[in-house]
C-alpha cells in the first residue's frame, strides 16, 4: 500500500480514505475486522532483562577479566591492600553499569506505557468508553485536555485544542491545532494538522480520525529504532578496550 500523508488530505479525502463517518463512526463489526486486520494498538512488547542478567552483563569485558586476574593473583601474593583497591573498582564499575542499564531499561518500558489507558470514541453513533488498545485505523476520537493522545490521528473539529508534543518533537511550548491542510512535505514537527499517540492534550478539545496505531505511530518506529540501534562505544570506552588488549598480551 503507498504512504497516506495524513496532513495533505483534505477532510473529504480523509473520511474516502479512512472508510468511516465522522457522525456515526465505525459499526462494531467493522471496527471488529479491523482490529483483526491491524491489530491491537499497543507497542511491541519484549520481555525485559532480569536484573540478574543485567548484573552478569557488567563483567564481559577484558577490562575487568584482566582486573578479575590481577586480583586474584595480588591476593595470591598476600598483597592485600593492592587486591581492595582492584576489586573496588571492578564493584564499583559494576554497580554503576548496573544501575545505568537498569534505568535504561525502565526508561524504554515506561515508553510502551504510553497507550495504557481508555479512549473516547464514537461508535454506531454512540459516544463510549473504550480501552484504547481496542483502537483501528478510522476511529472517531473525541480529545479533551488532560489526556493522552491514544494513537496517531487527523484531526477534523479543533476548539482551542492545544496538545504537549515535547516527548515526541522536542518543542517545549504546547501545539496550537487546526484541521487546514499542510504541504506534503510539512516536517513532523509543524503538523498541526495531526496529533501523536502520547502526547498530552493541554488546552481545548477536538475530534479527530484514527489514522495509525501499535507500532505504526510515529513513536512505535522511535521504539523500534532504540530496540534496533546498535549500542556504540564512547571515544574512552573505545580506548580502556584497546588498553585492556594491549596489556593482556
Amino acid at each position: 500500500m503507498a504512504q497516506v500523508f495524513w496532513h495533505n488530505l483534505s477532510i473529504k479525502e480523509l473520511y474516502k480514505v479512512s472508510r468511516t463517518n465522522p457522525d456515526s463512526g465505525l459499526s462494531e463489526k467493522e471496527a471488529n475486522l479491523r482490529q483483526k486486520e491491524f491489530g491491537e494498538n499497543f507497542l511491541p512488547r519484549e520481555k525485559p532483562l532480569s536484573n540478574l542478567r543485567i548484573f552478569f552483563e557488567q563483567f564481559r569485558s577484558p577490562l575487568i577479566y584482566i582486573l578479575v586476574i590481577s586480583g586474584i593473583i595480588t591476593l595470591i601474593l598476600k598483597d592485600y591492600t593492592s587486591s581492595i583497591v582492584i576489586f573496588g573498582a571492578v564493584a564499583l564499575n559494576t554497580i554503576i553499569g548496573y544501575f545505568q542499564e537498569s534505568k535504561a531499561s525502565r526508561a524504554l518500558e515506561e515508553l510502551k506505557k504510553v497507550v495504557k489507558h481508555k479512549a473516547q470514541v464514537l461508535g454506531e453513533g454512540n459516544i463510549k468508553m473504550i480501552d484504547s488498545s481496542l483502537l483501528v485505523p478510522g476511529d472517531v476520537c473525541f480529545l479533551t485536555p488532560g489526556n493522552k493522545v491514544p494513537a496517531d490521528a487527523r484531526i477534523i473539529e479543533s476548539h482551542g485544542l492545544k496538545i504537549d508534543e515535547m516527548a515526541l518533537t522536542g518543542e517545549w511550548l504546547p501545539a496550537k491545532k487546526t484541521i487546514e491542510i499542510l504541504d506534503q512535505q510539512t516536517p513532523l514537527a509543524d503538523r498541526d494538522n495531526m496529533a501523536y499517540m502520547g502526547t498530552i492534550i493541554k488546552e481545548g478539545k477536538g475530534k479527530a480520525i484514527i489514522t495509525e496505531t501499535g507500532a505504526k505511530t510515529e513513536i512505535g518506529k522511535i521504539s523500534s529504532i532504540i530496540k534496533e540501534t546498535k549500542e556504540e562505544k564512547t571515544p574512552y570506552q573505545k580506548k580502556i578496550a584497546r588498553f585492556s588488549k594491549r596489556s593482556g598480551r
